[in-house]
Parts: structure tokens; sequence; C-alpha cells
């Protein structure tokens, strides 16, 4: 790595560089996803992240390391989850993922993941699992899936109830009337430590649960 000692931009303020480090590093996926799959233009070009910033010298590389693994999406490993995550370029019309993050230092800083979660098969990952893999992390996105329809029930969701202090939760796909996946949200986004009452379609009936699964508490 060059020595970057009289650059005019590491002379910035410091909140002045990570707003630099986060255009350069932060992949808008709501964008990407309503591009459509090839696309060669300059803009689009423009648009994509760039890495190599990170070997300019150490002093970016401790800066803008946390930026990019810390507010990207990534997408969690179906049977791993947090343990072999992959940077995720969008989810739509399919899910295009970069190679899996194999470096736990780095691995360690991801703060946001993606989850595509299948209910008609046994799941091949524990509760603790997924309470150690998500617990204290800033968003959490589930889509599930079946191969039919009302095929199955929602029972491996069930290994996501003691997942606590996500900062925001969104679980979408196949739920039926919702109630359970509101429910499971407000679970996941609970404090460390919370007691959730049990589910049922009582508990459901007030507007906080969905208010938070929209909006997250953090």
């Amino acid at each position: 790595m060059a020595d970057q000692s009289a650059s005019r931009l590491l002379s910035l303020p410091a909140e002045l560089r990570n707003a630099c480090w986060s255009l350069v590093l932060i992949h808008d996926m709501e964008q990407e996803t309503i591009r459509p799959m090839q696309t060669s233009t300059r803009c689009d070009q423009a648009r994509r992240i760039c890495v190599n910033v990170l070997r300019t010298c150490k002093q970016v590389w401790k800066e803008a390391t946390p930026i990019l693994y810390g507010d990207n999406m990534f997408l969690a490993h179906t049977t791993l989850l947090a343990a072999l995550p992959a940077f995720l370029l969008r989810t739509m019309p399919v899910r295009v993922p970069m190679p899996p993050v194999k470096h736990r230092r780095v691995a360690d800083m991801i703060r946001r993941y993606y989850l595509y979660l299948r209910l008609d098969t046994d799941p091949r990952f524990t509760r603790l699992q997924a309470e150690e893999s998500f617990t204290g992390v800033d968003e959490l996105e589930i889509e599930v899936f079946q191969s039919m329809y009302g095929s199955c029930d929602f029972s491996v969701l069930h290994l996501f109830e003691d997942v606590r202090d996500v900062g925001k939760v969104l679980i979408k796909g196949s739920l039926g009337d919702r109630k359970y996946a509101d429910w499971l949200a407000h679970c996941m986004m609970s404090p460390p430590g919370t007691h959730v009452p049990a589910y049922s379609e009582q508990y459901i009936g007030g507007s906080a649960v969905s208010h938070a699964c929209i909006h997250g508490h953090r």
C-alpha cells in the first residue's frame, strides 16, 4: 500500500471521508433490482462499488472496510447461515451473489443479512445456530418459499424465535395471513433476554407488531 500521508482526501474530516467511502462502497440493491439483468452502459458501470479503494493505504482500509461489510446486504448460507455469507448484488428476478466471504475477520463486520428459506424441507441448521448468527444484527430479511402453496406450515420459522435485538426484520414470501410472520418479527426485534408470550392470534390483535415490522426499533 502506498504512503498517502499528503493526500488531500485523507486530510478531510472523518465524517466527510466516511461519506466518500459510503459513496463508492455501498451497493444500491434497490436500483440494481429494477435494472435489466444485462446492462453495459457507462451509467450502470458508474454505480458499481469500487472495492479497489481499500488497497490504497492502511488508513483507507481501516476506515472503509467496516462500511463495505457493515452497510451492504449479504446472502446468508442456507445451512451455515452467517458463517459463510456472500455479497448480494440483487434479489430479483433472480438472486445474484458474489463468492462467499471466507475470512472471519471481515465476516464478523457484516450487519445486514438476506436469507432464502425453504419451508417444505427439513432445515439444515438448529435453533441455536439461528440465534447465534442473527442476534444483534442491524437488519435481517427472510424470504420464504415452498414448492406448492399450502403444502406445509411455518414450523421452520420456529427456529428463529430465540433471535433478539435485530434492528429491522422483514419476513416475506409464502406467509398466508402474515400474522405469525409479524409476531416473529416482533420477537426478533425485542431487546436481549426479552420473554415474548407464545404466538396466538389474540396477541397479534394490536397494531404495534406490524408497525415494528415495517419501521424497526433502531
